[in-house]
């Protein structure tokens, strides 16, 4: 097999959760262009409905629309289970849906709410357990398969700027449970790795972009200060790992979460 070959999804299925828009929008380009059939899974239906059709007619792939709540278990299952129907299995799954905390920064622990948490970790937590098993089961069935989970760089790291309480334990548990779920898959033929984005511009950032709050401001040059490149990624920027994880130029990379932050982590 050639390099290039290794980085192509021909004839392969893929579901993408949160991906009508963003960082799930570009995982979701990004298969269907290196072959993949692709579901794009939002609980925006609308939404996800345009972005499937867009992708359609941009890459000639089958591309579907799900309308699936994550943070629900059943929801995500009978998710998985459209998939499978579909188009006859399932190869890659990328969980990806997730939110952020409403009021950034926060400030103190005091301002910190108990209903904020909750959500945060049903999201962006069980979530992401709750379509990993589902699609480990599909998988199961065919010997192989590869799941990718995205995580962020402050599942790794605390987060100094924002006061992410949530979003912050919540993608550590990410972290951990890629790791776990990583040995405990391997011998069944399922890789499952994980993305830790940096600071990137997204639907859950541009608002802070465009803020004129001098308290956010400070906090966004310090997080451009600590940044080795000096700027914010743009979604686009994560198509390359993820082309890598899933496909087989990733083959013996199970466990492991990438973080893709310009540099931070190592400043």
């Amino acid at each position: 097999m050639s390099t290039m070959e290794l980085f192509s999804l021909a004839g392969k299925v893929a579901l993408v959760t949160g991906a009508a828009r963003g960082i799930g929008f570009e995982f979701a380009s990004a298969l269907a262009e290196a072959g993949s059939d692709v579901a794009i899974a939002d609980i925006n239906e609308e939404l996800a409905a345009t972005s499937a059709l867009s992708l359609a007619n941009a890459t000639g792939r089958r591309i579907i629309a799900i309308k699936a709540d994550v943070s629900d278990e059943a929801d995500a299952q009978r998710m998985v289970d459209t998939v499978v129907q579909e188009f006859g299995g399932i190869d890659i799954c990328f969980a990806n849906a997730g939110i952020a905390e409403p009021d950034l920064p926060i400030r103190d622990i005091e301002d910190y709410r108990s209903d904020y948490w909750h959500r945060l970790i049903a999201v962006n937590l069980s979530g992401v357990y709750f379509t990993n098993m589902a699609a480990a089961r599909a998988m199961r069935n065919r010997g192989k398969g590869s799941i990718i989970n995205t995580a962020s760089i402050v599942g790794l790291t605390a987060d100094s700027q924002w006061g992410c309480v949530g979003y912050t334990a919540a993608k550590g548990g990410v972290v951990q449970l890629t790791r776990q779920l990583g040995v405990m898959l391997a011998g069944d033929g399922i890789r499952v790795n994980a993305i830790a984005p940096g600071y990137v511009l997204t639907g859950l950032s541009e608002a802070e972009s465009e803020t004129d709050d001098p308290h956010v401001l400070r906090l966004q040059n310090e997080v451009l200060a600590r940044t080795p490149m000096k700027r914010y990624a743009q979604p686009g920027e994560l198509r390359g790992i993820a082309v890598f994880l899933a496909s087989e130029a990733s083959s013996y990379c199970t466990g492991y979460t990438y973080a893709v932050d310009g540099g931070w982590l190592a400043a």
